[in-house]
């Protein structure tokens, strides 16, 4: 099946078509059905007893007894984290609960600047970190490749202990590499005799999550904590759970549970800073539940910002805040704003690089069906906006994109993202002869190259990507759940039901239907541009649905056609609209097509 700008394909693991709606009246169940989910009931539980004890996860408890000793010695902790929101998330759940655990301890955290100290640990770093007397260092969503690193840190009298997620380093044997810190806490490794359910996607916070609730049980020496602990371990699990969404983790099995429990919890949380940035992302007490897009498109942006800017310090500022008095709160409020600020300076230099990009990707013919990947640089780009930039790139060109910015120095430095079906690092191994350095995963990368070898760089990818992805598989692919019609998606209630599936993420992405030859009762081009479809199609009795269609300028002449053709196919998610107080049902279309 193809519509105007995507190939279109059932979700179903077989591929084949669900079926009609009249074989199974409920969206909700058909949707679940057309996923192969056996146990709906089971699927959908994200209670707290979805969440695995410590003991599920590789060096857990192993790291909250060090901790745990730690405390009791009176040493002085530093935690070093990373600069997006999960290192983040996962500096101030172990700040917030050791500190809580060890009042009078020296326990402060240390982000990189992604401009002055690049990513992760360092031989330098980890050295100025000894010299102001540290004793134990945890590094939290990085350090697993840190060898040399933290090799030269224990023989300057320096304990380090990695709490991490990221890729391991893997000798030519393909057996891992682990640093050799006093305990490495990842959940790729193995946990002999324990039942490892969902442990294998948690993110660097959901892992510092595990990480405290171990250390809580050895220091109290019970399973039954303080109610104070128990509190704070209840604000871990929302940081946990926004990390989680933040991060892009798959929404299954444990994840799941910690992405809803922190989407239920947010708004009531202890923590101002959190109370705080949710108003400031636009969600105010009267707006109903906080789904996950408010995480993905509002709050997490706000913290990545200052990462991708300068330095990340002030989030964790505000996400260790604990002051939920009249003058905390001003506090928080006030910095939740300024970091707001910093945000909206990020959208507007990532939309000129993206604008930019675009333009000289087509110009110069990356865009072409033999010019399989996209590779570009650039003065004026920052690194840390490159890298959402060549998402949307991806999005808009269906092919793998790397964008950097052409340093001073002779160096390029910047980021991949990929499609799915190629593995951007494999294409980055392959090509690793034109590289200063390369690390990442198959969905998405960091490397650098000296300017004067990007075409070299260029030409290699191009190469590789060729021999790995057809031409065909260089236009979107849209999957789809299953058939609906317009009588069941045309109430509230209708649309309330399939968001009860919620939350979606890689993994359980939100639901996608198939509506078929059905005509619009009106039809227009609004915003600045004139670039977004609005569409409104008959419901039942008196009822209608409105359907919007963002981009869809790009294709407008198709559309038009389409339009004048007769009844249309149209792929698209169920959605809810609300404005002014009214809330109405809203298909947010991905593509169309002229009925068959």
């Amino acid at each position: 099946m193809n519509g105007i700008t995507s190939t279109w394909k059932w979700r179903s693991p077989s591929g084949r078509d669900p079926g009609s709606p009249s074989s199974q009246p409920n969206l909700a169940d058909r949707v679940l059905e057309g996923r192969s989910i056996k146990d709906p009931v089971a699927f959908l539980d994200s209670s707290y007893g979805r969440i695995a004890p410590p003991e599920g996860l590789a060096g857990a408890v192993e790291a909250g007894e060090r901790l745990a000793r730690a405390i009791e010695e009176g040493s002085r902790i530093v935690i070093h984290g990373d600069y997006d929101f999960d290192g983040i998330a996962a500096s101030a759940i172990l700040q917030r609960s050791l500190r809580l655990m060890a009042p009078s301890s020296s326990i402060e955290v240390v982000l990189p600047n992604r401009y002055e100290d690049g990513y992760g640990l360092s031989v330098n770093g980890l050295k100025r970190i000894r010299a102001e007397g540290a004793d134990l260092v945890i590094a939290v969503d990085c350090g697993i490749t840190a060898i040399d690193a933290i090799r030269a840190a224990a023989e300057d009298g320096l304990e380090v202990m990695v709490l991490d997620h990221h890729r391991f380093v893997r000798d030519e044997q393909g057996e891992i590499v682990l640093p050799p810190a006093s305990v490495v806490v990842h959940p790729g490794l193995p946990v002999t005799g324990v039942e490892q359910v969902g442990t294998d996607h948690l993110c660097g916070a959901a892992v510092a999550f595990k990480v405290v609730w171990a250390t809580a049980r050895s220091h109290f020496r019970t399973e039954r904590v303080p109610s104070v602990m128990k509190q704070e371990l209840v604000e871990a699990t929302i940081l946990a759970g926004l990390g989680t969404i933040a991060d892009v983790m798959p929404l299954v099995e444990e994840n799941r549970a910690l992405a809803a429990l922190a989407l239920r919890g947010l708004p009531g949380s202890k923590i101002p800073g959190l109370r705080a940035l949710l108003l400031e992302s636009g969600h105010g007490p009267d707006d109903g539940p906080v789904h996950e897009e408010v995480i993905q498109f509002q709050l997490a942006p706000r913290i990545n910002a200052l990462g991708r800017f300068g330095s990340p310090m002030p989030a964790v500022e505000l996400l260790t805040s604990v002051d939920s008095g009249p003058e905390g709160v001003r506090a928080s409020m006030a910095l939740a704003r300024e970091i707001t600020s910093i945000n909206l300076q990020r959208r507007t230099a990532e939309r000129a690089i993206v604008e930019e990009a675009i333009t000289r990707a087509e110009a110069e013919g990356q865009t072409a069906d033999d010019h399989p990947v996209i590779v570009l640089a650039d003065p004026g780009w920052k690194r840390g906006l490159v890298g959402p930039a060549c998402a949307k790139l991806v999005d808009r060109f269906a092919r793998p994109v790397i964008l950097f910015e052409a340093c001073p120095d002779g160096i390029a430095r910047g980021s991949a993202r990929s499609v799915p079906g190629y593995s951007i690092h494999a294409g980055l191994e392959a090509a690793s002869e034109f590289l200063q350095s390369y690390g990442g995963h198959a969905a998405a990368a960091g490397c650098s190259v000296e300017l004067e070898r990007l075409d070299q760089l260029r030409a290699a990818l191009v190469r590789h990507a060729s021999l790995e992805i057809a031409s065909e598989d260089l236009t979107s692919v849209i999957e789809i759940d299953c058939r609906a019609v317009m009588s069941e998606i045309d109430e509230v209630r209708d649309i309330e039901v399939v968001r009860g599936l919620a939350p979606f993420g890689p993994g359980h992405p939100r639901p996608t239907v198939l509506i078929e030859t059905v005509r619009p009762i009106e039809s227009k081009w609004v915003g600045a541009d004139q670039g977004t479809l609005q569409l409104r199609f008959a419901g039942e009795g008196a009822r209608t649905v409105k359907a919007v269609w963002f981009g869809a300028g790009r294709h407008r002449a198709a559309v038009e056609k389409a339009l004048k053709g007769g009844p249309l196919d149209v792929v698209a998610t169920p959605d809810l609209n609300r404005w002014q107080g009214r809330v109405e049902p809203n298909l947010m279309i991905q593509d169309l097509r002229a009925s068959e």
